[in-house]
């Protein structure tokens, strides 16, 4: 297949040619200078956004968390630079097609997906795309809609903004008084926790904060959609549901049999509301921390037509290699 990127630019990279960072910034919106000139040179095909939230962002909260969100204006802009820019949005399943020469396109392509199931992803971004006809997929962690999710990024933010010093039963203690501090607090404390065991995650959890009256469920009772949610954007053309797994693990410190259980779970709950087999799959977390080449090779055995983990760029010709581990471009503010 010819370089369907080069079709719609003036100037390529091959051989060391110099391409304009100007020109690169017009057919590729919203990507940095160095994966806009990566993806020449490698043939992109198209983008696979990630996003997790689609909320405004809050400047008194900490930076990791906030980072998950886009603010509907701004999906607005990136499908409205996206559009002017000559992309095509497409589904999952035809992202499946162009990589593996069953549709052709003489355009790149952009698809957006949405991770882990947070209730602004139906209330905010669901109308967003509706309006604009723009194709969507949502990787469902279904401890999500259960309201059993422990969504303990949010549980350890609010522990750090309101404490000075955070003191860990393990014998680790920081020192969180200025907004950098409690920043790196909260990088320290989630390695920390990546770490835990994942298969038992909530008795783990209140062993390590045990100095701390914490609920771990709070968030999720009200950050996440419901069911009734899910099954509404099953039935809407535009809405793929994704898999995610059940309870949102890591999977670097699980059993290939424990992360069997967590796939197969989230599929067999998923597919009790929605009508079509889950095709589709996101890694948790998804960074080369957590996911590697024993999780991609399990993958295989599930037979999904796509993997993605959360870093790496866009899709390039090649991709019909790494079908269980697809890379993705977050979309930032």
């Amino acid at each position: 297949m010819a370089h369907i990127i080069h079709k719609i630019i003036t100037k390529t990279i091959k051989y060391g040619q110099h391409v304009s960072d100007a020109v690169l910034e017009r057919k590729y919106p919203l990507l940095n200078p160095y994966l806009r000139k990566k993806e020449i040179a490698e043939g992109a095909l198209g983008v696979v956004l990630m996003l997790h939230r689609v909320a405004e962002y809050n400047r008194s909260r900490l930076v990791p968390n906030e980072d998950l969100k886009v603010s509907p204006a701004f999906l607005q802009k990136a499908i409205s630079k996206y559009r002017k820019a000559g992309f095509v949005f497409l589904s999952l399943d035809e992202v499946y097609n162009v990589i593996n020469g069953i549709k052709a396109l003489d355009k790149p392509f952009v698809a957006f997906t949405l991770d882990d199931g947070y209730l602004d992803n139906y209330t905010t971004a669901y109308p967003v795309f509706k309006r604009n006809n723009v194709p969507f997929c949502i990787f469902v962690a279904t401890d999500f809609p259960d309201k059993q999710a422990i969504l303990w990024w949010y549980t350890i933010e609010d522990l750090i903004l309101g404490n000075n010093r955070i003191a860990l039963s393990d014998g680790s203690t920081y020192t969180c008084i200025t907004y950098q501090q409690k920043w790196d607090t909260f990088r320290f404390i989630r390695e920390k926790i990546l770490k835990l065991n994942q298969a038992n995650l909530l008795s783990s959890l209140q062993t390590l904060f045990a100095n701390y009256d914490l609920n771990w469920l709070e968030p999720v009772q009200k950050l996440s959609m419901s069911w009734e949610d899910v099954a509404h954007l099953g039935n809407e053309p535009l809405c793929t549901i994704g898999g995610h797994t059940m309870t949102h693990p890591a999977f670097a410190p699980l059993s290939l049999e424990e992360i069997k259980t967590e796939i197969e779970g989230g599929i067999q709950k998923l597919q009790s509301v929605i009508d079509y087999p889950i095709r589709h799959f996101a890694y948790p977390y998804g960074s080369i921390k957590e996911d590697g080449q024993r999780e991609y090779e399990f993958l295989k055995t599930f037979n999904f037509k796509t993997a993605f983990i959360s870093y790496g760029g866009n899709i390039c010709q090649n991709a019909k290699n790494s079908m269980t581990h697809l890379p993705r471009f977050m979309l930032k503010r």
